[in-house]
């Protein structure tokens, strides 16, 4: 007896479950959607997918004039009609996700999801469309208003001194990656407020960046004719392309990849050249002076030279030795910063003058520049950097040696420019007083009494090469 009690009781207690099992298994053979389902506020549960569609499209749960809200980061920057964006309910998509609702691939799932449809209820957004060439081009002219783009620091001369403008992120609206996100909403029926993606970029210097930079710590001047007007032209446009350009610790910039081909169409003009030691004429005639200026401000500040030219003779703005030329593809100017903290350029350009500095962080350390003649069947001189540190000598660098052909004397080239050989801080000649060492003077190079150089920029205020592209004019 005891024994058929206990079997009673187990099939009494497990009845009920084989049974809602069974009828569970029985439904998912139906058409019918899951009991207790809603959609849009609309009981659909128990009806057939044919049938709840002719509800909906009858009850029309869809607004047809509505205003939606663009934001971003919460602000709205823009409210759209739905007839703008082309809006339409999308009844298939929506009942045929509603159907699968207790028809998953895990039975246990299925069953507890029909379970709770039953019990307490589903209630499901109606799903929508939406015309995305028309919701790009409205996010196209939202983006027009809301990008921005990045501001690079920069170290510009105000008032006497250098001051650092501090930069500034920009932002862009990601469209497709807000398109994107879109889809989604209007896939969930949560489409009455649309986020934009917008991004945030960085700027290419950032204030932290030239943070370290105090004052000048290499400079060089050199000289040119404003009657020639397209050279003129030239070395305003190549000194801009280096202006404002930051050296990061280790890395080695390229004067040709800075300032790109000497083309026309990037501006540069017909001028005097010198190829092969015979004066012609090209474009881009005068970037050659750029050069050398930079190269000797570079030696000045302690930058390393990675690569360097001579010129095929002398050149009139610039002491043999100490020149530089160029030729987009073939002949560059490499510097190399060697120190653990960045270096700034500078270009200054007036008149018939034109500047190069280099800023950075001053560490006590000045570099002096000599020259030496060597007896040769050329012109040849060699060229040595001193590093001083409290007026003595720490370090002695031989940096060239050059031969240039004696096709015509050095003396000739040089008197069709009368430079001054006195240092003048920021405003100082091509050569800027360089010694030059005679033979019988001295075997090696030894300087007396050095005069460190000044980083103070003098009392003027020098043009910037942002205003290059004016005709220049007569001193």
């Amino acid at each position: 007896m005891k024994r058929w009690f206990l079997i009673g009781a187990v099939l009494g207690t497990f009845t009920p479950i084989v049974g809602s099992g069974l009828a569970f298994l029985l439904w998912q053979r139906t058409e019918l959607i899951a009991f207790g389902v809603y959609l849009q506020g609309i009981k659909i549960g128990g009806m057939k997918v044919a049938d709840a569609r002719r509800i909906l499209e009858l009850k029309q749960p869809f607004p047809s004039s509505f205003t939606l809200s663009v934001t971003n980061q919460g602000k709205v920057v823009r409210r759209v009609r739905i007839e703008e964006l082309g809006i339409k309910p999308n009844f298939d998509e929506t009942l045929k996700n509603t159907f699968q609702i207790g028809r998953r691939n895990s039975l246990k799932a299925s069953l507890q999801e029909f379970l709770a449809a039953w019990r307490k209820g589903i209630h499901l957004p109606l799903s929508c469309d939406f015309d995305e060439r028309n919701a790009r081009q409205i996010l196209k002219q939202i983006a027009q208003s809301l990008d921005c783009p990045p501001q690079r620091a920069l170290v510009e001369w105000q008032k006497g001194t250098f001051v650092i403008i501090p930069s500034k992120e920009g932002s862009k609206v990601a469209i497709e990656r807000t398109l994107k996100v879109w889809k989604e909403h209007f896939r969930q029926g949560q489409w009455r407020t649309l986020s934009l993606v917008v991004t945030k970029i960085q700027p290419e210097v950032a204030t932290e960046d030239v943070a370290s930079i105090d004052g000048v710590v290499g400079q060089a001047t050199t000289y040119f004719r404003t009657s020639e007007r397209n050279r003129s032209h030239n070395i305003r446009l190549a000194a801009s392309k280096l202006d404002h350009v930051l050296i990061r610790p280790g890395e080695t910039i390229s004067f040709n990849e800075i300032v790109g081909p000497r083309t026309f169409r990037r501006g540069f003009l017909i001028a005097r050249v010198l190829s092969q030691g015979q004066f012609t004429v090209d474009f881009g005639g005068g970037v050659c002076q750029v050069a050398g200026t930079l190269y000797l401000a570079a030696l000045r500040a302690g930058m390393e030279i990675v690569q360097r030219h001579r010129h095929s003779r002398p050149v009139a703005y610039l002491p043999p030795g100490l020149d530089a030329t160029v030729n987009f593809g073939s002949l560059d100017l490499k510097l190399r910063n060697p120190f653990e903290t960045p270096l700034y350029l500078r270009t200054f350009v007036r008149g018939g003058r034109l500047t190069v500095l280099v800023l950075g962080k001053q560490q006590g350390v000045t570099y002096k520049i000599l020259r030496r003649r060597q007896k040769s069947k050329g012109y040849s001189v060699v060229v040595w950097r001193l590093k001083l540190e409290n007026e003595f000598v720490k370090e002695r660098e031989l940096v060239s040696s050059d031969i240039y052909p004696l096709a015509v004397h050095v003396s000739q080239v040089r008197k069709k420019k009368q430079i001054s050989q006195k240092p003048q801080p920021f405003s100082s000649s091509g050569t800027d007083g360089i010694p030059f060492i005679k033979p019988e003077e001295s075997t090696s190079p030894k300087p007396t009494s050095p005069e460190p150089q000044s980083t103070k920029p003098a009392s003027f205020e020098p043009e910037s090469t942002d205003q290059k592209f004016s005709e220049p004019t007569s001193p």
